[in-house]
């Protein structure tokens, strides 16, 4: 989640799974703005799981496994444009190259935690 306000109010665990819930009876759904008395907190769907960089691992492989495949257009939402993955840019998301950089910067100990949720709320709020 992201605030687009430091007074914005911590959502309690009972709103933060009943949100999640949204998104798996939603999954259309790529975000959603909570107004709050302090300011909105943009929600946006939880990849923890590691679910985008499996996508990105399977699209990559795809990519290696089948020269033919020059594209798979992940086509656009309510909250992003439409995007392409070809094998120079395998991942599912227009930025992913910027996550994936910023997770490998995290991993190896390059950054801190408070920098690496920095730079994920400057391409969130960029979308």
């Amino acid at each position: 989640m992201t605030s687009v306000s430091n007074d914005a109010p911590a959502l309690s665990a009972g709103t933060n799974s009943a949100l999640t819930r949204i998104f798996e009876l939603f999954p259309h759904l790529g975000s959603l703005t909570v107004q709050t008395t302090g300011g909105d907190i943009r929600v946006t769907r939880d990849f923890a799981s590691g679910n985008a960089a499996e996508v990105d691992r399977m699209l990559a492989d795809i990519f290696g496994n089948d020269q033919a495949v020059t594209g798979i257009v992940f086509p656009a939402t309510g909250t992003k444009p439409e995007h392409i993955a070809t094998p120079d840019n395998p991942y599912w998301s227009p930025d992913g190259k910027t996550l994936a950089a910023t997770d490998a910067a995290l991993a190896a100990g390059e950054i801190t935690p408070q920098e690496a949720i920095a730079r994920i709320k400057t391409v969130n709020t960029r979308s």
